[in-house]
């Protein structure tokens, strides 16, 4: 788990200084090794967390023959097999590391290598002789990869967005687009990035460059749906064989490894799982907010069961005030995700006794874990006028927003008239601020932005049906655009790395693959799971209903220190008042999550102002 980035242009020689300022920017990535190499047409930069082949990893890393060279971020957990496929073909390796055998890889198989990986990843990959770029993000957005195209033929690309920055090779400018994704969404779509002429590639996606102004990128893999006729006794054997084999892959590591153990469905299953692995105990780490939101005896309860080294903190009442402006710095983008915080805390008190974490991201969607699966399901078989209902029940639920007058949530009547198709109606639930809702935040400026559509990354394919159109949209944007991104960045500003056996490729194509009625029925939620791992869970956790890694983002916002935050990130002459003129006053009085979306919006603003 690393940083990586570099700047090319084939045309002309490069100087070093700007890479290694983008490697300073990202040390926080890579605090045990960095470097940076010149190439012809190319400066590649690294800073490096060790966790495998601790004595030859080091990169940037180059093939004997000096052809292919290779800034690597992530762990490939195949990679000894692959290696051993490489050398029966006759490649010699010259250290014990994955990073080489991705780019082995890509010289014996090209853009074909990418369908052989199975493990989280974005790489840089100059072609010195050809002098030219291949670049790849792994296929649900583990990992990040962000470039852009600078003056005078030169494409810069780095891990986060403030190496970018750093290089001062490109001068940021907002995007009122994103930001309106931003105000409906509360995070940034995984395509998109806040500030023009940034690129993100997206998940899944590969990406070539030779020179001039044109940016080749494709798509190599997307969550596709290819029904199996298993029934659900079959597909609970098989989700046992492939969930063990994805922990078995993801305990490779020459560091100390651990797991977040939050006491729920999907972490309560990998340490059973990691545990079945090991001879000695397990170390585990969770969370808990006093009495507000506590799951710590649903952990304890796991952590006796399977003996593991257990060790958990109390968060009660976090110093929200302090720790939302270095949220600010830690995302680069706007997030208002309230479980930032927590997991920023966890993985701090994590990585005082481990480099690893393996963690349940994921499993909700790939299993269907969320309540509103349930509330969409119901829905397809109502009629009209209770749909309005259950419609603004979900919104109202999700979104953390009081009860409102039907006649008055516009957005979500409007939708439940119009939309039969489950995808919209996701997207409706999740959303923190409706059409309406936006144009009156935009005020006066409402006509000069361009909404945000969700594009074709984002639509399912046409044999996608029912909830899998649902499950769709999370898989696409919720879980690379919040989930995902929460974790990376919480983690990574530690020097943690974080992993995620839920998102192995193999096991997810078969997930994919299974009709939604074994994932969500009537009530109940991850059916599969609960059939196939319901043995390995204490009662308690098995009979608990779904809570998620939440915040009290209300009691929160009623916090003096929080409430002189949201007064100046958001009052007359901020930032925030300049962009969005509709922000009433009488608006930042609620306690809900849209103050707490406006108020994490005006801090990021804040912290960038002069910048812009």
């Amino acid at each position: 788990m690393c940083g990586i980035c570099g700047v090319f242009n084939p045309g002309r020689e490069l100087p070093v200084a700007p890479v290694e300022v983008m490697v300073a920017a990202l040390a926080h990535r890579g605090p045990d090794a960095h470097g940076v190499l010149p190439l012809d047409g190319a400066v590649l930069g690294h800073t490096r967390l060790s966790v495998i082949d601790l004595a030859t990893g080091d990169q940037p890393l180059g093939l004997r023959g000096g052809r292919w060279w290779i800034s690597f971020n992530g762990e490939i957990y195949n990679y000894r097999q692959l290696r051993s496929e490489l050398e029966r073909e006759g490649t010699v390796f010259h250290t014990a590391s994955d990073t080489e055998v991705v780019l082995a890889a890509y010289a014996r198989w090209g853009r074909g290598c990418l369908d052989r990986l199975r493990g989280m990843f974005a790489f840089l990959i100059w072609d010195s002789r050809e002098r030219s770029l291949f670049a790849a993000r792994d296929p649900f957005g583990e990992k990040p990869l962000f470039y852009a195209l600078c003056g005078d033929n030169t494409l810069a690309a780095a891990s986060e967005i403030k190496a970018l920055s750093a290089s001062g090779l490109l001068v940021p400018r907002l995007d009122l687009i994103t930001l309106d994704a931003f105000l409906e969404l509360g995070y940034v779509p995984p395509d998109r990035t806040v500030y023009r002429g940034v690129c993100s590639l997206p998940p899944g996606h590969c990406l070539e460059w030779s020179g001039g102004a044109e940016v080749r990128t494709g798509r190599y893999w997307s969550p596709r749906p290819d029904s199996r006729p298993l029934n659900l006794s079959e597909a609970s054997e098989r989700l046992r064989e492939l969930l063990a084999q994805a922990v078995r892959r993801q305990l490779v590591a020459d560091v100390p490894l651990g797991a977040f153990l939050s006491g729920g469905l999907d972490s309560s299953t990998l340490v059973a799982l990691m545990q079945a692995e090991r001879t000695q105990p397990v170390q585990t780490f969770a969370a808990g907010f006093g009495d507000l939101i506590n799951e710590l005896a649903f952990a304890r309860q796991v952590a006796a069961r399977y003996a593991t080294a257990h060790s958990e903190i109390d968060l009660g009442a976090p110093p929200v005030a302090e720790l939302l402006p270095r949220m600010c710095q830690v995302f680069d983008e706007p997030f208002a995700d309230s479980s930032h915080l927590p997991t920023y805390m966890l993985a701090g008190f994590a990585r005082q006794q481990v480099k690893v974490v393996l963690s349940g991201d994921g499993g909700d969607e790939l299993f269907g874990g969320y309540s509103r699966y349930v509330l969409l399901a119901r829905s397809e078989r109502l009629k009209p006028s209770t749909l309005k209902w259950l419609v603004l029940r979900a919104a109202s639920r999700l979104c953390g927003h009081r009860w409102r007058r039907l006649d008055t949530c516009s957005a979500a009547l409007g939708l439940a008239r119009r939309s039969t198709d489950l995808w919209e109606r996701a997207r409706l639930v999740e959303s923190v601020f409706g059409p309406a809702e936006r144009s009156a935040l935009w005020g006066g400026r409402a006509k000069e932005v361009e909404r945000w559509r969700p594009g074709a990354y984002y639509y399912p394919p046409e044999s996608a049906v029912g909830l899998e159109r649902a499950f769709h949209f999370d898989l696409t944007c919720y879980l690379p655009g919040d989930i995902l991104v929460k974790v990376d960045r919480c983690s990574m500003a530690w020097g943690l790395e974080t992993r995620a056996p839920f998102l192995d490729r193999d096991l997810a194509e078969f997930c994919l693959g299974l009709p939604w009625s074994l994932k969500v029925r009537d009530h109940e939620t991850k059916v599969l799971l609960r059939r196939s791992f319901a043995s390995v869970w204490p009662e308690a956790v098995r009979s608990r209903g779904k809570q998620g890694f939440g915040a009290p983002y209300g009691k929160w916002l009623s916090d003096p220190a929080v409430q002189a935050l949201l007064h100046r990130a958001c009052g007359k002459g901020s930032p925030l008042r300049e962009l969005l003129p509709g922000v009433s006053p009488g608006a930042l009085g609620r306690r809900d999550y849209r103050t707490w979306t406006l108020l994490n919006l005006g801090l990021w603003l804040e912290s960038r102002a002069g910048t812009l």
